[in-house]
């Protein structure tokens, strides 16, 4: 596939020079901007999207995804979080919502374990549907993926699942796909294993960043302003 190598070499790369930690997980925004990671009061902002978490085979195993499912709400954001066996009902109430012009974009999907592979499957279903999605992070899959055209990006974090530590687990791009895509291998996040990667809060708060940056801000109407 058309630069997947270059892509995956990209996402090593970041991963061996961020040693403790990932570069590019933090928000540098004030707590000031509509656009920042550190704003937290819903009743300021509302923003434009739609983000779907996708759980992993059990509900009890990634709790991070219910973490950042009360983050996004605190933050004015849609966001629901599902077991990864829903994608397609979503994905057909997404199809059957863009048909009558109720869909909010950009449409985000994030994922862990199964709801990593979940993730990208929902983002390509959609994508043969005719709907775009801005972006799509997985958090350690079980198998080896590819986005359709529809996707302008995605982020894969994961810890090689081959004994002689090859991966079977990263993101390679489909045929047709333009965006970008980026294989993390989170090895030297000391501590971080299949059961605890999405919990981690410097890997939310990089995915949440980046979800943001595709959203619009709107400032929700005061009592005053709105004339009541």
């Amino acid at each position: 596939m058309r630069g997947s190598g270059k892509l995956f070499m990209a996402g090593m790369v970041l991963a061996v020079a961020s040693a403790t930690g990932l570069s590019g997980c933090s928000s540098t925004a004030s707590s000031t901007s509509a656009t920042g990671l550190s704003r937290s009061d819903a009743s300021k902002y509302q923003y434009s999207g739609e983000v779907y978490l996708l759980r992993g085979l059990a509900n009890v195993f990634s709790t991070g995804l219910d973490d950042m499912n009360a983050k996004f709400a605190r933050r004015g954001i849609k966001s629901s979080v599902d077991n990864h066996s829903v994608w397609n009902a979503l994905a057909d109430d997404i199809v059957a919502r863009a048909a009558a012009g109720q869909v909010s974009y950009p449409i985000i999907i994030m994922g862990h374990s199964l709801g990593g592979n979940a993730s990208v499957q929902m983002a390509r279903y959609l994508g043969d549907k005719g709907i775009k999605v801005s972006y799509v992070a997985s958090f350690d899959p079980t198998i080896t993926t590819q986005p359709g055209p529809n996707v302008l990006e995605v982020d894969n974090f994961y810890l090689p699942n081959k004994p002689d530590g090859q991966a079977t687990n990263i993101v390679v791009e489909g045929p047709g796909f333009a965006g970008q895509v980026v294989n993390i291998d989170v090895r030297p996040m000391a501590g971080v294993d299949h059961f605890n990667i999405e919990k981690q809060a410097q890997l939310q708060d990089r995915v949440m960043t980046k979800a943001i940056r595709y959203m619009t801000p709107r400032p929700v109407a005061t009592e005053r302003e709105s004339g009541n």
